[in-house]
């Protein structure tokens, strides 16, 4: 599929819970970009949406991080928030990912091409949500937006503390497969497969010589 819109946290599962952070304004950069594949899309007034490619964005806030269970701060698990979405081209002035990328790359000097996001500082604006059905009275953050810093806010950033990932579907990196969460892998593994022979040599070489201990059927 690979992630390029053209024209035609370091959370882990042993965490204690994290409280909702404030909305607001958070210099950030993209730690992970996932190219999720074709995937099923919410219906709309309940009239079905046709597939789309879809990918994910991971951002690490740069001074935000992970409180222990005395509240203490953990440097080294900054707070990261993911959101994903469909990938149409720029084309597509209402797309979400047309809103992204545009925020990011105003002159569209990479060509649509998210990976060249990756590590990007930026200003992330997080909004609270609140929970519904079982999830209600719990409050979720969710990405309100993002945009450019300042020049001089920019090179004044803090650099990522985790290691940025990048998966892309048309080059395929099995260690980067290795590492990724099973429900992302499930998400994955569940899309709507093309019918050419590409999405084919992607599954088969991330199958084959699987690691000691990975024993995903991709």
């Amino acid at each position: 599929m690979g992630l390029k819109a053209v024209n035609s946290g370091g959370n882990s599962s042993d965490m204690p819970s994290q409280e909702a952070l404030e909305p607001g304004a958070y210099p950030a950069r993209i730690v992970r970009i996932i190219d999720l594949g074709v995937q099923k899309r919410r219906p709309f007034k309940g009239k079905d949406k046709a597939p789309a490619p879809h990918i994910l964005l991971t951002y690490e806030l740069l001074d935000e991080f992970c409180l222990d269970e005395d509240g203490e701060e953990l440097k080294d698990k900054p707070r990261w928030i993911t959101e994903r979405f469909p990938l149409f081209g720029l084309g597509a002035d209402s797309a979400i990912s047309t809103k992204r990328y545009k925020a990011l790359d105003p002159e569209e000097e990479f060509g649509g091409d998210f990976s060249m996001l990756l590590g990007k500082p930026l200003l992330l604006t997080i909004v609270n949500n609140p929970g519904s059905g079982d999830n209600k009275g719990k409050v979720y953050n969710n990405v309100g937006g993002v945009s450019l810093m300042r020049k001089k806010d920019e090179g004044n950033a803090a650099p990522l503390v985790n290691d940025s990932v990048l998966f892309d579907l048309d080059d395929p990196d099995k260690e980067v497969w290795g590492g990724l969460e099973d429900w992302l892998k499930d998400l994955i593994k569940g899309r709507i497969k093309d019918d050419d022979s590409s999405d084919d040599e992607a599954e088969e070489e991330l199958t084959k010589d699987s690691y000691e201990g990975d024993d995903d059927d991709w």
